[in-house]
């Protein structure tokens, strides 16, 4: 299967990158995709970020903690909406 992009920012990118690294564009295509779900994936959830904050406080999480149903949110949203 064949990638084509015709935009001439992510053109000039990719070639920046292959000038930079000295590598064909194709490999700079590859290697800046792989970079970007690389730090996708490797960022903190929120729930994450909420339990490492509560941590440094000495805090946590209930165990016996339940999401939300998804009637509450539509609650919240109606309340913060002013509609019904």
């Amino acid at each position: 299967m064949t990638l084509n992009i015709r935009n001439d920012e992510a053109d000039a990118l990719a070639r920046e990158l292959a000038r930079i690294d000295g590598i064909s564009i194709p490999e700079a295509v590859i290697t800046a995709l792989k970079e970007a779900i690389g730090t996708r994936l490797s960022q903190e959830t929120a729930t994450q970020s909420a339990r490492r904050i509560l941590a440094s406080r000495g805090l946590s999480f209930k165990t016996s903690r339940q999401p939300l149903s998804g009637a509450a949110y539509h609650e919240l949203d109606h309340e913060l909406t002013g509609k019904e």
